[in-house]
């Protein structure tokens, strides 16, 4: 399970690589992580849709949070490209990162809250 600091470190260690360039093995490895923390959290963004209204303002942001959570999953793969880039590695880490960000407002599987 991942405390709140890790989950912020991660998240600036993604945002912060289209600065700082990492290497490819630590690219990947970031990368990793980025996608597991977001299929763990899915599920709570589903069980948060379902909970709410039907067409109501939460509905809606449930799942666009969802969708973009997928959309970038699949455009960004699940798995590293190792053939892109440094510069291209980097943006694919913000852009799973984005979408980790926004649904760190949801618990991962086995993670309660206060």
């Amino acid at each position: 399970m991942t405390t709140t600091s890790q989950l912020d470190e991660l998240l600036a260690l993604a945002l912060g690589a289209t600065a700082t360039l990492p290497p490819p093995e630590e690219t990947a490895k970031v990368h990793r992580r980025l996608v597991t923390e977001i299929r763990l959290r899915l599920p709570g963004a589903e069980r948060a849709a379902a909970a709410a209204p039907v067409r109501s303002r939460d509905w809606y942001r449930h799942l666009k949070a969802m969708d973009a959570a997928r959309d970038a999953l699949e455009a960004v793969g699940e798995e590293p490209d190792l053939r892109v880039g440094p510069t291209a590695a980097a943006i694919r880490l913000a852009e799973l990162a984005r979408r980790l960000r926004e649904l760190s407002a949801y618990p991962a599987e086995g993670e309660v809250w206060p």
